[in-house]
């Protein structure tokens, strides 16, 4: 049995239990954020949305807008003054993301690192998980499963006064992967040695693609995107947390790697 905001695993299936995106946040966002000597922190929520704001988004941003995430809404758009910067529920703070494989999604903040944080966006409204997207190394971090999960991090970090230690954490994560991007590497050639969950996907890779399988939590949990450069391909298994590169692996790993997003990117859904 595992519990993981909202779903239970039970005997091999998820199960949906009553507990809604607004029941899992709120009690992250609605008492006050203290320090270890109970000094108020400056983060706080920031106001609700009116529900004629709340229809508006869900025209524009169609099956982000679950009830309980509307729910959420109407109580907090998002909160101010954290270490990451304002953390924006919307949709609407910041510049969409440019990377295809992780789309639909929220970017929840942009840090002054230039960090892109995103929560994807399942088939119950915004489930997760949440990601830091690096510029330099060019490498996406698993950060949370969910966005419940995320606020609890940052909340917990923020009170113990080890937030930027947990931000190092992350950074020298990005750079471990970065530095052993071959070796994290499987090779769609290698399918005979993978499930059958994405078995099928590996055969129609290019030849040329370095795949990233994110479905086990390790101490370097994420995948190099700019391993290829700046042309590079992207492709991913689905919703998994499979990812592939494809390109000129000389460009990517012998040159180095630009402070640019990749300009071509293809998403492919396993069948």
């Amino acid at each position: 049995m595992f519990i993981n905001s909202g779903e239970l695993w039970i005997f091999g299936s998820w199960e949906v239990f009553n507990m809604s995106t607004c029941d899992t946040m709120t009690p992250l966002i609605s008492s006050p954020w203290r320090d270890a000597d109970g000094n108020a922190l400056a983060v706080r929520p920031l106001p609700g949305l009116r529900p004629e704001v709340i229809k508006t988004l869900e025209r524009t941003y169609p099956g982000i807008m679950s009830p309980g995430y509307k729910d959420l809404l109407a109580v907090c758009s998002g909160l101010a003054n954290t270490a990451l910067g304002n953390i924006d529920f919307t949709g609407t703070a910041f510049p969409d993301e440019p990377c295809a494989v992780f789309q639909p999604c929220l970017t929840l903040a942009i840090d002054d690192s230039g960090r892109r944080w995103l929560a994807e966006v399942g088939a119950r409204g915004v489930s997760g998980p949440v990601w830091c997207v690096s510029r330099d190394p060019e490498v996406a971090v698993y950060v949370s499963d969910d966005l419940a999960a995320f606020i609890s991090t940052l909340r917990e970090q923020a009170c113990r006064g080890t937030t930027l230690a947990w931000l190092q954490h992350l950074t020298a994560t990005a750079r471990a992967v970065w530095s052993h991007r071959r070796s994290l590497a499987l090779r769609p050639y290698d399918a005979r040695h993978a499930d059958a969950a994405i078995r099928g996907w590996l055969s129609i890779l290019p030849s040329d693609a370095y795949v990233y399988d994110l479905r086990t939590p390790t101490r370097a949990r994420g995948w190099p995107y700019g391993v290829a450069g700046p042309c590079a391909r992207l492709f991913r298994c689905g919703r998994l947390p499979v990812f592939a590169v494809a390109g000129s692996p000389a460009e990517g790993w012998r040159v180095g790697h630009p402070d640019t997003t990749p300009s071509r990117v293809e998403l492919r859904l396993c069948a």
